[in-house]
Parts: C-alpha cells; sequence; structure tokens
C-alpha cells in the first residue's frame, strides 16, 4: 500500500510538501546520479572495446562536468578502469556483480541440459528464455554445429518482445492482466517489414499460439532470421525453449526442429 493509499483510507490529507508516489513517478529512478552512473555503466558495457570519455558523454547526453565526476568515482570504486587504450571498460569489481547475479538468478539445471540436446541433435542455435519482472530474459544458450549459425545474444533480451518468438508465446500463455500490462508500455516498434504492429494482430497471433502450440518469429525481429519457440514448464514456472535458423534453412528443416524440441521435452516428462 503507497502513502497516499494508506492515509486516504485513513481519511487524512497529505502535507503539499510530500510527494504522492503514482504509477508514472514509481517506475523512474528517484536519485539523478545512480541513475547517470548506471546509464554510463550500459554504455561502456555495450561497447566492444571501451569508450573515451567524450564518447561516453555523447551516447549518454549527460553534461560533461557530471560525465567526468561519475568516470572518477566508477574509476575509483572498481566498477570501471581504464584500458592500454586509455578507454574507460568496465573494472574488476564487476565480476562480483556478475557471480552474485548468476547465485540469485540461476537457470534451472534441466533447462540447461534440455537447450544443449536441441543444439546438439538439430546443430542449430537454441537457447531458453524467461518472463521475469515484465521483461524477457535468456537464460541459457547453446550454438548449433552448422557453419552458418543464427547470431543470438546470450543475455538480457528486453525490449522489442512483440517481435520475438519467445515473447509472443510467453505473452500468449499469459493471463489476461500480464497482457494488458504489457500492451499498455509497448510501442510496437517496427523492426523489419514483418515486425506485427498493433495489439489487434499480436492478439489474433496469441490465438493461433495457443491453437498450435508452439510461436514463430517469421523474420520479425531481423531478416534473413527465423525462430522457433516451444513451451516447456518446469518446478511449476513457463519457459520458451527457441531454435533460431536462416529462414532458407528453417523453411526446409521447421517440422524436424520442431520434432526433435518435443521429443527432448517429452523426455522431461519421463523422470
Amino acid at each position: 500500500m503507497t502513502p497516499s493509499e494508506s492515509d486516504a483510507n485513513l481519511g487524512m490529507e497529505l502535507p503539499e510538501n510530500v510527494a504522492v508516489e503514482t504509477e508514472k513517478t514509481r517506475n523512474k529512478p528517484r536519485v539523478q546520479s545512480v541513475s547517470r552512473a548506471a546509464s554510463i555503466l550500459f554504455c561502456v558495457a555495450e561497447s566492444p572495446s571501451g569508450l573515451k570519455a567524450a564518447e561516453i558523454r555523447e551516447r549518454t547526453g549527460l553534461p560533461t562536468q557530471a560525465t567526468y565526476h561519475l568516470l572518477q568515482s566508477l574509476e575509483v570504486i572498481g566498477l570501471l578502469r581504464r584500458s592500454a587504450e586509455h578507454n574507460y571498460v568496465l573494472g574488476l569489481r564487476v565480476g562480483d556483480l556478475i557471480d552474485g547475479f548468476r547465485e540469485h538468478f540461476s537457470c534451472p539445471e534441466e533447462l540447461r541440459s534440455l537447450v544443449r540436446r536441441i543444439a546438439r541433435r538439430s546443430g542449430e542455435t537454441s537457447y531458453a528464455s524467461g518472463w521475469f519482472d515484465g521483461d524477457l530474459v535468456s537464460l541459457h544458450l547453446a550454438l548449433g554445429s552448422h557453419p552458418v549459425r543464427a547470431a543470438v545474444a546470450s543475455r538480457h533480451l528486453g525490449g522489442h518482445v512483440h517481435a520475438r518468438a519467445s515473447g509472443k508465446l510467453l505473452l500468449a500463455l499469459s493471463d489476461e492482466a500480464s497482457r494488458a500490462a504489457f500492451f499498455s508500455s509497448c510501442d510496437f516498434e517496427p523492426l523489419t517489414e514483418h515486425t506485427l504492429t498493433s495489439e489487434a494482430a499480436l492478439r489474433r497471433e496469441f490465438d493461433e499460439i495457443l491453437r498450435d502450440g508452439y510461436a514463430v518469429d517469421r523474420e520479425e525481429y531481423a531478416i534473413g532470421l527465423t525462430c522457433l519457440a516451444v513451451p516447456v514448464s518446469l518446478g511449476g514456472d513457463t519457459y520458451a525453449i527457441c531454435v533460431s535458423v536462416h529462414t532458407q534453412r528453417m523453411a526446409e528443416r521447421f517440422d524436424e526442429v520442431k520434432e526433435i524440441i518435443a521429443d527432448e521435452i517429452s523426455k522431461l516428462r519421463e523422470f
């Protein structure tokens, strides 16, 4: 219960200088310096070999003085360091965050094993995704043995959920409240000419997914890439098992890949 709700229930009025928390303010960072520092860390993490201070300032849009103060602070506490090329790169203390994240946000071993078996049998890039805190997360990735492999990020998949097979599948299997929350914030950005760009189109696809038992990204996220997502339940949670294949090869192997996934999932139920 928020302060505004509890005081309203007591018949009290809030002082004028007390900020009332709303849905809009609740999702905004309250401490600007923390938000700015995080934007710098994300910016550096997404660069292949680190960035100069001027590049960080340009990419984040932060004021010059604030950028330099934050860079100095992040370097002192070990979250950033300077490379041999004098670029800012992630510091050694980030490793502590990574280790902690792996402990707190682990992937079930059955899921890891399932993904590896599917990748081995199909020869295609396979991964498992889950729906956590309203966002899409890649839990485990196994590269295929095929010489031409689909490029799939092995990290957070957040954003563009409407264009991903795993996102569409997990939304289709969600309750209406979860779907409504998603639609209220989705901007339906078109990533390709095939991306679904309306709530009506996505809801029609939900009906197809529930009927067929799987979801397909037909070059909706990236041209030349088709992804098949099939649900699996483990420990009371539902995950998406995905196989991403270049479109032409997927057209030739779709039924085969789908049967491999189904066969491996059925083995889980034998134990």
